[in-house]
């Protein structure tokens, strides 16, 4: 295994294949019969609020970064000299206009009392440069992150499995037990998936985010296209992102980490009633006119082969492979709880490959969702009656 280097995995275009296959036949599964139903995505189905923000990204000290993996990593002072920081959205010092989408993680509209996993999902407008192949839209770049700083899925073929359990229990409710079956057949993927479900933040605002897939930075001058998922590539530097919340005012100090209180949690399972706890945390927080809540954007570099950039359950540690702040995202106050609002909520579309190319998807499970979330969306789009159009502010 080197450093940098994505790799194959068996049989990977025939499982990749068969997800595309199964996720049209998902999405006419649940929206296809009944025209009442409005469609929703497969998984991050139940949007809390579309927000805008800025994203800044900072005239940050590549010599300093790099010095700091001169001594985390074997590579050579001419590797280390071959890393270009400073390129697509790293490029220069900019401030760039951001709409995000906070959603949760479930395949369908729960409860937020419920146990599941929150993301953050960013369309930064405004972004030049030589785009990727996969590309939706001409001049966005999308970096999609969870509360986690993993997924619970090692490979394409598990997730195939897991996901054609989930499938056939939204075919007939007896079937919900193969989910369950699933489960229990990898100990390994369950445990993961329940700690992923233990947060419970007190506010999607203030709550820390990871990318758990990588992505590079940079390509090799002989890059071909055509060779990721089929044999080693490697890259000249590859990285995870990273979004922490922060203070608003200056010194910008890392926020404690909080969480929903136990009491009022509990209170909002017994009466049973529809919570959406999030959503309306959201609105209230940015409705105060002085509202400002700020992340710091941070990048995390793989430093070691063991970091494995195909196995996404493996969590790069931070002490190996500290993050470094390249930018900061701010949201302030505004309005977000209209009809318009949610609707542009709901047909926004994010996707890994959306955007530049020097900042590559890579990972197994980075190319599987690079090719299945165009076709949700597309699916999505194409039931609920929308024409989409590229956002812009």
């Amino acid at each position: 295994m080197k450093l940098f280097t994505e790799y194959p995995e068996k049989d990977e275009a025939k499982y990749c294949a068969l997800m595309s296959d199964l996720v049209k036949k998902n999405m006419d599964n649940l929206y296809g019969g009944d025209k009442k139903k409005i469609a929703k995505r497969d998984t991050h189905a139940k949007t809390h609020a579309a927000v805008q923000g800025t994203l800044e990204i900072f005239d940050f000290d590549e010599a300093a970064i790099k010095q700091e993996l001169s001594k985390r990593t074997s590579l050579t002072e001419a590797q280390l000299q071959g890393i270009s920081l400073k390129q697509g959205l790293f490029a220069k010092a900019k401030q760039y206009p951001v709409w995000l989408r906070f959603a949760s993680g479930a395949f369908s509209v729960k409860n937020d009392y419920e146990g599941d996993t929150r993301s953050m999902a960013i369309k930064i407008i405004g972004v030049e440069g030589e785009r990727l192949p996969q590309s939706h839209e001409l001049k966005t770049q999308d970096i999609i992150v969870h509360n986690t700083e993993f997924f619970f899925v090692r490979t394409i073929k598990d997730f195939h499995s897991f996901f054609t359990a989930v499938y056939r229990a939204g075919l007939f409710p007896l079937f919900k037990l193969l989910v369950l079956l699933w489960l229990k057949l990898h100990p390994y993927e369950s445990t993961l998936l329940q700690t992923s479900f233990k947060r419970f933040p007190k506010s999607l605002l203030t709550e820390r985010y990871w990318s758990a897939s990588a992505y590079s930075v940079g390509l090799k001058p002989d890059f071909d296209p055509s060779q990721p998922g089929r044999v080693p590539v490697e890259y000249p530097a590859v990285i995870k992102f990273g979004f922490t919340p922060v203070s608003s005012q200056p010194p910008h100090q890392h926020l404690t980490l909080e969480s929903r209180p136990e009491s009022e949690l509990q209170r909002a399972k017994e009466e049973g009633k529809e919570d959406n706890y999030y959503r309306e945390d959201i609105n209230q927080a940015l409705a105060k006119p002085d509202a400002e809540y700020s992340w710091d954007f941070q990048i995390q570099f793989q430093t070691s082969p063991e970091m494995s950039i195909d196995d996404t359950t493996i969590v790069w540690n931070e002490e190996d492979a500290p993050f470094f702040t390249v930018g900061r995202l701010t949201v302030k106050h505004q309005k977000v709880d209209s009809p318009l609002e949610n609707d542009f909520g709901e047909n926004l579309s994010f996707s890994p490959a959306n955007g530049l190319a020097v900042h590559r998807p890579v990972g197994a499970i980075n190319r599987l969702r690079s090719i299945v979330y165009p076709i949700v969306a597309d699916s999505r789009h194409e039931k609920r009656g929308v024409k989409y159009q590229e956002p812009t502010v």
